[in-house]
């Protein structure tokens, strides 16, 4: 959807815009943006990277921004038909797997040997692996593109644990936008919000149960949405009903903004993240948020105690007790108020402005200035 989002955005203000996908469906019709696709299955074949090659030579962008940077192969065959701007485009965290050690490490190993690297040396022994084969994949990255796009200054951060002799001026800061941003607070009804992917390894959807379990003890009049598909959903539900738990509704994958309407408080038990759109979307509506401090850019856009709420990590009880507390605030709407002032940066126009600067700063000087770009 952010490609969609900024495509369009892109469209409104005089550029040619083309989107090529290596899926081969499940694509939006209707779309006023030139969508190619993969004929084939299977993403990156053969056949649908020539079909790549032959689109970029008849469509003869002026920029092209891959949004799947660590696909080097895609990288490579870009770099072999450049006669346009090239930017790496990341979408998430550097620190998925530093934020989730023990996660990788169950994933990589076997369970009777992954029980072996649950400790502290075993966990240093993979975070330095993870660090040196993450650190070639980075600096291959920043070889194949003219400009790396990240989301925000937590970013640099990341990338500096990586990569410390980084050159700056490769890297450009564009977090993901919105479309637009209530003028006031809504009038809001006494619902919690969860939305998102309803799993476990990077939702941390295992967490819902015990933090409602405490909040709907203190809170009687107050109910939980629970929004979202996922592979945990099933037995979320089962085991909502084996603990007799009340007031709390699970509505499956939902178009999500009368959600964010009515909730005067939106949570998330992420254990990373990179720019979670949720996030963002649930302060455009004025609900105010309690996150886990779990990754680097929730302190970035969430500002605690003014636009939202930061917790320690996976800290059940004192999530749960934050929740109670601020729906017991007779001042409450301060925090949506504020909310919505941290989420107008944003918007769409800014964030688009902030492409379009790149754009004019860094296209090959015999383009015209005011000539409108292809993009792709």
């Amino acid at each position: 959807m952010s490609t969609i989002k900024l495509g369009t955005h892109f469209l409104a203000n005089g550029h040619d815009v083309a989107v090529f996908s290596f899926a081969n469906e499940g694509h939006e019709d209707g779309l006023p943006l030139k969508i190619f696709s993969g004929e084939e299955e299977g993403g990156q074949t053969a056949s649908n990277l020539a079909q790549l090659v032959d689109i970029l030579q008849r469509f003869k962008p002026d920029i092209v921004i891959n949004q799947m940077p660590y696909e080097h192969t895609i990288g490579q065959v870009l770099n072999d038909n450049k006669n346009y701007l090239l930017l790496g485009c990341l979408r998430n965290t550097l620190y998925s797997v530093k934020g989730n050690l023990d996660g990788y490490i169950n994933r990589a190993l076997p369970t009777g040997i992954a029980r072996w690297f649950h400790n502290p040396i075993g966990r240093r022994l993979f975070l330095a692996r993870h660090r040196r084969r993450h650190r070639e994949e980075l600096l291959s990255i920043l070889s194949t593109y003219d400009h790396f796009v990240m989301f925000g200054p937590p970013n640099l951060e990341e990338l500096e644990y990586f990569v410390p002799e980084y050159d700056q001026n490769c890297i450009r800061l564009i977090p993901n936008s919105i479309p637009a941003v209530a003028e006031g607070v809504y009038t809001k009804e006494k619902r919690l919000l969860w939305l998102g992917r309803v799993a476990n390894a990077q939702k941390r959807a295992e967490l819902i149960l015990p933090i409602w379990k405490q909040v709907s003890a203190d809170l009687k009049d107050w109910a939980l949405d629970v929004v979202g598909d996922g592979p945990e959903l099933a037995a979320l539900k089962a085991e909502a009903r084996n603990q007799s738990l009340k007031r709390i509704r699970f509505h499956g994958r939902q178009i999500p903004d009368d959600y964010y309407r009515r909730a005067s408080i939106f949570f998330m038990t992420s254990a990373f993240e990179g720019f979670p759109n949720t996030l963002i979307e649930a302060q455009s509506f004025g609900a105010i948020p309690v996150v886990f401090d779990s990754y680097p850019m929730a302190s970035w856009i969430v500002q605690d105690g003014a636009s939202g709420f930061l917790i320690r990590p996976f800290d059940v009880d004192a999530m749960a007790e934050r929740i109670v507390k601020l729906a017991k605030d007779p001042d409450r709407s301060k925090f949506a108020e504020g909310a919505l002032e941290s989420v107008r940066r944003f918007h769409i126009d800014r964030v688009g402005e902030m492409w379009q600067q790149l754009f004019e700063s860094s296209v090959p000087k015999y383009i015209a200035p005011d000539r409108p770009k292809k993009v792709v």
